[in-house]
């Protein structure tokens, strides 16, 4: 699935591209609503009854739960990290026409991030399998910070389209992970008892960051005409994402040091 999307944003990229060109904001939004309630119809129309399962936990988490240390860091994670995931797609045409590219190449730059997702988030899974699941979204977390701070920034700072390239490549490469191994992650800590209560929590928790990251991030940029728009109008918005990614690293190494307390150490987690 997370294949499947990454392939959509690439395409879609384009297409949206030609739509707002030829037809227009308005229009283009008509055709996208359209497909997608035709597209959302025939699979609710298609879709399997409900399976029969052995009756699970549904009870909700208690509040001294927040208080365990590694349910609290992943908790975090699971705010902190949505908040900055689609910032870089939401923001990156607009950028990239602040460096001064077009709005066809701008299209171009988001068609890459989306399609080196394609091949890595295959291969994330393989890692998990081979290094633990832990271990994959740490060091993709990782690459996303640093992605941020030493490319992302820089390209504002100077106006340097190549830098933004190589950050649109290495956010496409990791924008994925986090959802296809987090919920495995998550598994392993909490055991099949326990995992439907407290992923629950974490999920609403997840939604969350997803609905408010990018209109967060859209308030701290500079209040200027699209025209006057340059890199360093988007300097805290960045800032916000490495912060956030900053935190999201330490919450997770802590996760991992908290578990090998718990359950001792293992290279693969």
């Amino acid at each position: 699935m997370d294949v499947v999307a990454a392939l959509g944003g690439m395409t879609f990229s384009f297409a949206n591209t030609a739509l707002l060109e030829s037809i227009g904001i308005r229009k283009t939004l008509y055709v996208l609503a359209g497909a997608s309630a035709v597209t959302l119809s025939i699979a609710s129309a298609l879709a399997l009854p409900p399976r029969k399962y052995e009756r699970r936990d549904t009870s909700i988490v208690h509040w001294r739960t927040f208080k365990e240390p590694l349910f609290a860091s992943l908790f975090l994670v699971n705010f902190i990290h949505p908040l900055t995931l689609a910032v870089p797609m939401a923001f990156g045409p607009e950028f990239a026409e602040s460096l001064g590219v077009g709005m066809t190449q701008a299209s171009y730059l988001l068609a890459i991030n989306s399609g080196v997702g394609i091949p890595s988030r295959l291969g994330a899974g393989a890692l998990a399998d081979k290094i633990g699941h832990q271990n994959t979204l740490l060091i993709a977390t990782g690459i996303y910070v640093l992605a941020t701070w030493a490319l992302w920034l820089p390209s504002a700072l100077t106006n340097n389209v190549k830098l933004y390239i190589g950050m649109s490549v290495c956010h496409g490469l990791v924008n994925g992970v986090f959802n296809t191994v987090m919920n495995s992650v998550q598994m392993a800590l909490f055991g099949d008892e326990m995992y439907y209560p407290k992923n629950g929590a974490m999920t609403t928790v997840r939604g969350i960051g997803y609905v408010v990251g990018v209109p967060i991030a859209g308030a701290m940029v500079r209040r200027v005409t699209a025209d006057e728009l340059s890199g360093g109008d988007f300097m805290r918005p960045i800032v916000y994402v490495g912060a956030l990614l900053t935190i999201s690293l330490a919450c997770l190494l802590n996760v991992r040091r908290l578990d090998a307390i718990q359950s001792g150490w293992r290279w693969v987690r």
